[in-house]
C-alpha cells in the first residue's frame, strides 16, 4: 500500500511536469478535470507491471518502458476524446540557426505530439521504476 501511494505521487508529478513542459498539450482549467486527468495517466503506467506479470514477460527496462509508452499513447488519444478540456494543438517549432547548424521551423501535428509526450513521460516512469526497484 506504501508503494502503491509513493508510485501514484511519484506518477502524478511526472505527468505534471511533463504537461506543462509541452506546449501543445492543453489541461482542463477546470481543478476536478485537471487531478482526474493526472490520476488517469497516472494509473495507466501503474498497471504496466501487473500486465506484463500477467503476460509472463519479464519485467525490465525496455519492456516496461514499451508497454507504458503504448498504454501512454491510447489513454491520451481516449483523454482527448473523452476528457472536457483536454485538447492537443498543433505547435510550431520557429526552428534554430546556430553557425554550424540550421533546422527550420515545421509544424508538429497531434499524433506526433501524442507520441513525444508518451515517450518521454514513459521514459521518465520507467528510470523512475528502475531505480526504486534497484534499491
Amino acid at each position: 500500500m506504501k508503494e502503491s501511494i509513493y508510485n501514484l505521487l511519484l506518477l502524478l508529478l511526472v505527468f505534471f511536469f511533463t504537461t506543462i513542459l509541452f506546449q501543445g498539450i492543453v489541461m482542463p482549467e477546470i481543478v476536478l478535470y485537471y487531478c482526474a486527468t493526472l490520476i488517469i495517466l497516472s494509473m495507466g503506467v501503474m498497471i504496466t507491471k501487473p500486465f506484463l506479470d500477467f503476460l509472463t514477460i519479464k519485467v525490465n527496462f525496455i519492456t516496461y518502458f514499451l508497454l507504458s509508452s503504448l498504454l501512454l499513447v491510447g489513454i491520451f488519444f481516449l483523454l482527448e476524446i473523452f476528457m472536457t478540456g483536454f485538447f492537443i494543438n498543433t505547435v510550431t517549432f520557429e526552428g534554430i540557426n546556430l553557425d554550424f547548424l540550421q533546422i527550420n521551423g515545421f509544424e508538429v501535428i497531434p499524433m506526433i505530439t501524442i507520441l513525444i509526450i508518451s515517450t518521454f513521460s514513459s521514459f521518465l516512469s520507467t528510470i523512475f521504476f528502475t531505480l526504486g526497484k534497484s534499491v
